[in-house]
């Protein structure tokens, strides 16, 4: 796959193939992101998103290949949705899940599957939005801790603060609905 650094030059050179590029390489991972920080309301997440790659247009000409490019649009994302949740002092919204299932499953497994993921999507919602935020990069989207830090824009040791206090509070709350063992 060709680098985000290429793909990047090839855009400051006027290449609008390499938009298209970027967009598909990116565009889902910062949608899902945006879903699960706005509570799994997808017109919300889309308009979100949007807006992501709207200010990426505006912003790219001047971007610096200092870091990773996918810390900066992460960034972006991040603060984003931060905006958009302190202006709009959003209620929970229940979660209805989008993802596709494993074909090969019986409808009992499937209907479990989906509770599963619905309790771990509601209890993730009970998290203060700190934890939460740092709790997704993390975990759906397997960013790493330095990176998430950079991010965020937080020490490496708060965002493992933040870590280890969001798994523990949604420990208990799974524990509570017996979805954990541990």
């Amino acid at each position: 796959m060709i680098q985000d650094w290429m793909i990047i030059n090839k855009i400051k050179m006027g290449d609008p193939d390499a938009w298209d590029i970027l967009v598909h390489k990116y565009y889902d991972s910062v949608y899902f992101y945006c879903v699960r920080r706005c509570y799994g309301d997808c017109d919300i997440a889309s308009d979100l998103t949007q807006d992501i790659f709207l200010k990426l247009v505006e912003s790219l000409p001047r971007y610096r290949f200092i870091g990773k490019f996918q810390n900066y649009l992460y960034t972006m994302a991040v603060n984003t949705c931060n905006n958009y949740l302190k202006k709009r002092h959003i209620e929970q919204i229940e979660l209805t899940d989008n993802f596709t299932t494993d074909l090969d499953t019986s409808l009992i497994d499937e209907i479990l599957h989906d509770e599963r993921k619905e309790t771990v999507q509601k209890a993730l919602d009970l998290l203060p939005e700190i934890q939460r935020e740092v709790v997704i990069l993390r975990y759906y989207h397997d960013l790493k801790v330095k990176d998430i830090a950079t991010i965020t824009g937080v020490g490496v040791s708060t965002v493992q603060s933040r870590i280890y206090q969001g798994l523990r509070k949604l420990e208990k709350v799974l524990e509570r609905e017996e979805f954990y063992d541990g």
